[in-house]
């Protein structure tokens, strides 16, 4: 009977030495959990300040430009009796000279009359004559304020960082010109770092476009700066519901979702930060898909 006490014995000893190890193991792959998302919430504050002071950065240029343009001569000349087409020329060669520049090298320029038509769109010269302006925030505040204004703004030409001034001519309104700049220089700003930034605009908060494929990559969002953009892991963003989350972590991978606010104070998207703690991997990641290849 002592020799299977004994044995009894042993097996709780044994019982309650696993559990506790059990538990131990688990209290510590908590902790230790715990201390690498806080660590990560450090990291991400931090990159979430260096993101909103580098689209200030992009605001300031942006505005500095548009101010600049508006007095340049060629400009004024467009909108002074200038035939159109060398107008056009005027406009290519300014667009072709701002983006030598790394960070403007897809800069967007568009001028309007003084009754607001577009009159030539760098990127789309066959368009113009419409009054779409009649719907644009910035476009409006700028006329009714009479100063530039600045700030991020959706429309058929997608999200941009928007910049417009007023074109005066001997004391009178004869314009406006506005700067464009996308988010792609931004991404791979923070790509070289180590850090995937998906823009994302929420489709409901821009009007109605012809649609290309890339826009099926995810259901509710358009990501706006889809070249500098990591496609390798769409996949994790379509689980994410952003309207729940700041932060999000599956395995070794990271996010960080930030509301996208545009120059009215609305809210139109998020902006997500992306970090893959497992270097292996991350390596593996950087051989980013093109869009196309995700369908």
């Amino acid at each position: 009977m002592n020799k299977y006490k004994k044995y009894i014995n042993l097996y709780i000893v044994f019982v309650v030495i696993a559990v506790l190890g059990g538990l131990f193991y688990f209290l510590y792959n908590s902790y230790m959990a715990e201390k690498n998302q806080n660590n990560m919430r450090v990291f991400f504050d931090h990159h979430i300040k260096q993101l909103n002071k580098s689209i200030d950065d992009a605001k300031f240029s942006s505005i500095a430009i548009s101010i600049l343009l508006a007095q340049n001569e060629s400009v004024q000349n467009c909108l002074l009796g200038q035939g159109r087409e060398e107008c056009v020329k005027n406009i290519e060669n300014l667009t072709k000279t701002l983006g030598a520049a790394s960070m403007y090298n897809n800069i967007k320029l568009h001028l309007y009359d003084k009754d607001l038509k577009s009159y030539v769109r760098s990127w789309d010269l066959n368009r113009y004559g419409d009054m779409t302006a009649t719907f644009r925030f910035l476009i409006q505040e700028s006329r009714r304020q009479n100063k530039p204004m600045v700030g991020i703004e959706a429309w058929y030409a997608g999200l941009h960082i928007r910049a417009v001034s007023n074109i005066v001519h001997d004391g009178k309104n004869i314009g406006n010109i506005e700067v464009l700049l996308n988010f792609d220089s931004l991404g791979n700003y923070f790509k070289k770092q180590g850090i995937d930034l998906f823009v994302l605009l929420a489709k409901d908060k821009i009007p109605p476009h012809k649609s290309v494929p890339s826009d099926q990559i995810l259901n509710d969002y358009y990501i706006e700066n889809l070249s500098s953009a990591n496609l390798n892991i769409v996949g994790f963003l379509r689980d994410i519901d952003f309207k729940k989350y700041d932060f999000y972590v599956y395995k070794t991978h990271y996010f960080c979702v930030v509301p996208l606010i545009d120059a009215s104070n609305t809210q139109i998207g998020y902006y997500v930060l992306h970090v893959n703690t497992n270097e292996k991997e991350r390596n593996i990641s950087q051989n980013y898909f093109e869009s196309e290849e995700l369908f």
